[in-house]
């Protein structure tokens, strides 16, 4: 129930005056990307400093519902809420649920991500796709609280889920390469511990 009206809380602070600006040039730019052919926006996106994913997805998102400016915002309205609910699942997933509540909070009124989650822009996204591949990566390190059942199978479908989130991740936006190294540097802590342990 508490996790409800944190999620509730976030959507309406993100869906709040999205329409108290224009689109600005960034955002312009974003929906230039996504008025473009596919085989033209993967060829403009190699000379730019943004990846094509995030356009791809706008450009899908606005011939479904349109071109107006608060259509194209809630894109990432909708990738900001859907991260408070991941956010308590990760934070629930590695320390316990008084944790994930306190994650979920503090992202729903975070400033930063409520204005990052009205532009039409991927950072939104790109926390989404993050936070996937922090549970994911911990999960198969067997970070946390462990699900009960779990079996090796599982745990290699985990790294497969972390895969896939850290690729969306990149494709989305080129900063997420700092994500990739920082989990990648803690991955090997851990695994030496474990190896270290075991001997």
């Amino acid at each position: 129930l508490l996790l409800a009206f944190l999620t509730l809380l976030a959507l309406l602070l993100r869906a709040a005056r999205l329409d108290f600006q224009p689109l600005w040039w960034d955002e312009g730019y974003s929906v230039w990307f996504a008025h473009q052919s596919l085989g033209e926006m993967l060829r403009l996106t190699a000379l730019d400093i943004h990846p094509p994913l995030y356009y791809a997805l706008l450009s899908a998102w606005s011939h479904s519902f349109g071109w107006e400016p608060v259509t194209l915002r809630w894109l990432s309205v909708a990738a900001g809420v859907a991260a408070v609910p991941l956010i308590y699942l990760v934070g629930d997933w590695l320390s316990g649920r008084r944790v994930g509540l306190v994650a979920a909070f503090l992202l729903a009124i975070n400033p930063l991500h409520i204005y990052y989650s009205q532009e039409v822009r991927m950072y939104a996204l790109v926390v989404l796709w993050s936070l996937l591949a922090i549970g994911a990566a911990g999960r198969w390190l067997g970070l946390g609280r462990r699900i009960r059942g779990d079996t090796q199978p599982a745990a290699w479908g985990w790294l497969a889920g972390y895969v896939a989130a850290i690729t969306l991740a990149l494709y989305t936006q080129y900063y997420a390469a700092f994500l990739l190294v920082g989990l990648a540097a803690a991955g090997t802590v851990v695994l030496w511990r474990l190896r270290a342990g075991s001997q």
